[in-house]
């Protein structure tokens, strides 16, 4: 092996040797998206708000994770406790179910670094909700 080679195979092994556990996963495998909970500031997405309330359901990247969970109203919590692995990036998309067409609550993406608890904001269609989530590497 010459001086190069060594140079670069030491830098390399320097490189890697400093990332930490969960660096470490991100890069070898994704993570997982937790959605904890999520809380309705205001829900009024249906046709007669205050009598009928949000009928939530959820999406990530497209895949259908959670729902429905009918009659959320305003100020109501409701825990969603879903997990979703993923590669990248994650779209979670909150949606309230209807006859004709659903109404788009809003959404959100995430990378995939592990996070504490976060939470984010998302509003669409009247409603506003406060959704808490987590990321960990895989």
């Amino acid at each position: 092996m010459s001086n190069i080679d060594t140079a670069i195979y030491t830098s390399d092994e320097l490189l890697f040797s400093e990332l930490t556990p969960e660096e470490g996963a991100v890069i070898e495998g994704g993570a997982t998206l937790r959605l904890i909970r999520a809380t309705a500031i205001r829900a009024s997405a249906d046709v007669f708000p205050g009598i009928n309330g949000d009928d939530v359901y959820i999406k990530c990247n497209g895949n259908k994770i959670y729902g429905t969970n009918n009659n959320v109203k305003t100020g109501d919590t409701f825990s969603i406790g879903k997990s979703y692995q993923f590669s990248g990036t994650a779209s979670i998309r909150f949606f309230d179910a209807d006859v004709l067409s659903d109404d788009p609550l809003g959404g959100f993406i995430v990378g995939s670094n592990p996070t504490g608890i976060k939470s984010a904001i998302i509003s669409g269609s009247g409603s506003t909700y406060e959704v808490y989530y987590k990321v960990t590497a895989v």
